[in-house]
């Protein structure tokens, strides 16, 4: 009696990729509580947004962080080995885990804040 090969689980699904918690990111970047990076953080979720491979793949750029370059950015190629990211982006992180509370600026104005 020949027996039935074993079905594979999640044959012609696509897996939804395990994303960091919210409060996951929060450690792993340091986060004071109350800075203007927990809001950046908190508002930059839109998962949905990324490539599912994107949850394991090993460019040091946190999924907010991705999530918030592509709103800004929305017609850009993110596919590659560097998920269409600027190499500087991990540098742009580091920079932000360091200055936390800065003001994220206005855009009509290059990022400068008026001093009025």
């Amino acid at each position: 009696m020949a027996s039935e090969p074993p079905k594979r689980a999640g044959r012609g699904r696509r897996q939804r990729p395990a994303w960091p918690s919210l409060e996951e990111q929060l450690a792993a970047a340091g986060v004071i509580h109350g800075s203007a990076l927990e809001q950046l953080i908190q508002n930059n979720q839109d998962f949905d947004m990324l490539r599912p491979e994107e949850a394991t793949d090993r460019l040091g750029i946190p999924p907010w962080l991705r999530v918030y370059f592509r709103k800004q950015h929305p017609g850009g190629d993110y596919t590659g080995p560097g998920g269409g990211y600027p190499h500087l982006l991990s540098d742009i992180y580091e920079w932000m885990v360091s200055h936390q509370d800065l003001p994220q600026g206005d855009a009509s104005t290059g990022g400068a804040t008026s001093g009025q």
